[in-house]
This record gives C-alpha cells, sequence and structure tokens, in this order.
C-alpha cells in the first residue's frame, strides 16, 4: 500500500475497479475461493465489493470479504486487463478505516 498524504484510496479503488471487465481469469488462482467455494471470497467478488462499497453500499460482510483477502497477488498474472486487484482490496480495507473513525451511518447498510 502507497502511505502518505496523496495517498487516496477512493481515487485508487474507482481506478481499478473501472479496469475490471469481470471475466474471472483471476479466480483460479484464489487461495480464498478454493477453500470456501463462495464468490465474495475470490478476486472478482472482492472487486464488486469495493464497487458497492463506492457507491455507498456496505454490509456486514463487507469487512470479512475484504480481510480474508491474502494479498499473495496470486490473482494478477491472470488478469488480462492488467488490475491490481491486492490494491484494490487494500484501498477498500482504507476506505472501511476512514468510515470506522466518522461513523459508518453515511453508509447504506444492505441486508
Amino acid at each position: 500500500m502507497r502511505l502518505g498524504a496523496k495517498y487516496d484510496p477512493y481515487k485508487k479503488a474507482e481506478e481499478e475497479f473501472r479496469k475490471c471487465v469481470f471475466c474471472g481469469f483471476c479466480e483460479s488462482s484464489c487461495p480464498t475461493l478454493e477453500e470456501t467455494g463462495l464468490r465474495g471470497y475470490g478476486p472478482r467478488g472482492r472487486v464488486r465489493v469495493v464497487g458497492l462499497l463506492l457507491n455507498g453500499i456496505y454490509s456486514e460482510k463487507t469487512s470479512e470479504y475484504l480481510y480474508t483477502c491474502l494479498l499473495c497477488y496470486a490473482c494478477v498474472p491472470p488478469c488480462p486487463t492488467g488490475v491490481d486487484i491486492p490494491g484494490i482490496v487494500e484501498a477498500g480495507r482504507s476506505i472501511l478505516v476512514r468510515l470506522s473513525r466518522t461513523g459508518l451511518s453515511s453508509i447504506s447498510k444492505e441486508q
């Protein structure tokens, strides 16, 4: 993760989200998706979760999906569009931390 005053997790998340074409090539290499078998625990699911977070949609599962990522980078080589999936996960985590400091009341919580 890039630290410092200039790091903007919202910008990083949005840039990487826009690159993703949701092809799923990243999914075959993800150890947490292989272990759980649940799409939310895979790279494509995590990218979607961050996209929802950018749109103000949050659920109890959001932090679980993002914090179970191992940041192992196994999903990066198969990505045809060069999405920095670990980078978007780190950005999503940073957004959650920022929101927890200000209170999550500004986010609509989905059931």
